[in-house]
């Protein structure tokens, strides 16, 4: 199989690695190159100063960088050279992906102390985590993905899931802190009998995780990327689950709906399942009047969305405050305040009735991991990774907000470890009704 370059790029991947984890490494990298084609940037050794120019081109004509940490390369000034170029690269070029693989021989997380100049960079939560004895396929499948890259026949190509790379880490932690946030209601009202229809179902994983359990009839999910519905469908395809490529906002997707309710000769769905989608949208009501028809009489819709105006802080130091001012001048964030119009859009879309079922999750009674997931939602190193990725409206007076904020991060996590912030985050969750 033959990767394709796109313009410029001369490689898919660069690979910086400690030549101590060799072992290790090259067997992935020639996996890589045998099995899927992939070209890679990749000398068997540790990057020395004569090579600076070689390095500096390959990682500038590469469509990712990939590094591999542990001990050794976290205490590598080579390594530690290489990210930073790569971190500088990115802040120039948008679609520049950065896939961190932590290989700790002794199981060390990342947050331990020897990762201190990596995460400083890095954050915690964008690594790709390889685990002694994981088939090889499966670390490889786990680099693509985070790369953006697709096996499409015999292809590599990047996807058309553009999300940046601070984003794709939040989103990671907040689906890791809200698998549970709406569990109770699918277990409420999902029957053996129910036909559920998952708007914006991404890689499928969400709906997943809420119906993991549950006895329904069928699940079709939806999203505008073909990228991520094939990989819903090759992770939970069945015969009963189905997955579609679709531009919500479109014609087509009613014809979708029209399509799958023919074929299941059914008159609409039970459950109608969104989460955080309508605060991307310029007209959600369009949206809503979509779902409605598509809902049976006695069907239920749930929304999943958020308020910056439910987020809750004490004490209320200021660090927050600009936590919550940064990501709302972020061009990914969406309407911050999305979660107190939903009833008047469900109004205007013609629902008779909204429930507000939900509303906050917080940290009290958490145990450590997830507490520490809450706050990497918004919080953590990912938030100043963002200035690097040219994605605020106001990146001079935002950028200064960065550096305030970055300033006082290590007093307030502390604190927040101790126990001694609380903290709730605005996710909303309603139930409508035709």
């Amino acid at each position: 199989m033959t990767a394709k370059s796109d313009g410029e790029r001369d490689y898919d991947f660069f690979i910086s690695f400690s030549n101590q984890d060799l072992g290790v490494v090259q067997p992935v990298v020639q996996a890589m190159d045998e099995q899927y084609g992939a070209t890679c940037w990749f000398q068997e050794k540790d990057s020395r100063a004569e090579f600076v120019d070689a390095i500096m081109s390959g990682i500038e004509h590469a469509g990712a960088f990939v590094v591999f940490i542990s001990p050794h390369s976290a205490n590598s000034y080579f390594v530690l050279n290489e990210i930073n170029h790569a971190v500088e690269w990115k802040l120039e070029h948008e679609d520049f992906k950065i896939v961190p693989v932590l290989i700790d021989p002794d199981g060390r997380d990342i947050s331990d102390p020897v990762y201190k100049r990596v995460r400083f960079y890095l954050g915690r939560l964008n690594i790709t985590f390889y685990k002694r004895g994981e088939p090889l396929e499966e670390l490889i499948r786990k680099i693509f993905d985070q790369a953006e890259y697709e096996v499409k026949g015999d292809t590599l190509r990047q996807s058309l899931y553009h999300h940046s790379l601070s984003e794709s880490v939040r989103l990671r932690a907040q689906n890791e802190i809200l698998r549970d946030f709406s569990h109770e209601f699918f277990q409420k009202y999902v029957t053996a009998e129910s036909y559920i229809l998952d708007v914006g179902c991404a890689d499928g994983e969400n709906i997943a995780l809420r119906l993991n359990g549950l006895q329904y009839a069928g699940l079709l999910g939806v999203d505008i990327d073909g990228g991520q519905t094939e990989r819903a469908a090759a992770a939970h395809g069945s015969d009963k689950n189905e997955f579609r490529t679709c531009d919500i906002l479109s014609d087509e997707f009613d014809d979708v709906l029209s399509d799958y309710t023919d074929e299941k000769d059914i008159k609409g769905f039970d459950i109608i399942h969104i989460s955080a989608v309508l605060l991307h949208l310029s007209d959600p009501v369009k949206l809503l009047r979509v779902l409605r028809r598509f809902l049976k009489k006695n069907g239920y819709l749930f929304i999943q969305d958020e308020d910056d105006g439910a987020n809750l802080v004490y004490p209320e130091y200021k660090f927050f405050n600009r936590a919550f001012d940064i990501w709302a001048d972020s061009k990914e964030s969406g309407d911050r305040h999305c979660g107190r119009k939903i009833p008047s859009y469900l109004s205007a879309a013609g629902y008779k009735s909204c429930v507000l079922a939900k509303c906050g999750v917080s940290d009290v009674g958490l145990e450590s991991g997830m507490r520490t997931a809450l706050w990497d939602i918004y919080f953590n190193y990912h938030l100043w990774l963002a200035a690097e990725e040219n994605m605020f409206y106001n990146p001079v007076k935002t950028n200064r907000m960065i550096e305030e904020y970055k300033a006082e991060y290590d007093a307030r996590k502390e604190e927040y470890d101790e126990g001694k912030i609380f903290l709730q985050l605005g996710f909303l969750f309603f139930v409508a009704k035709k």
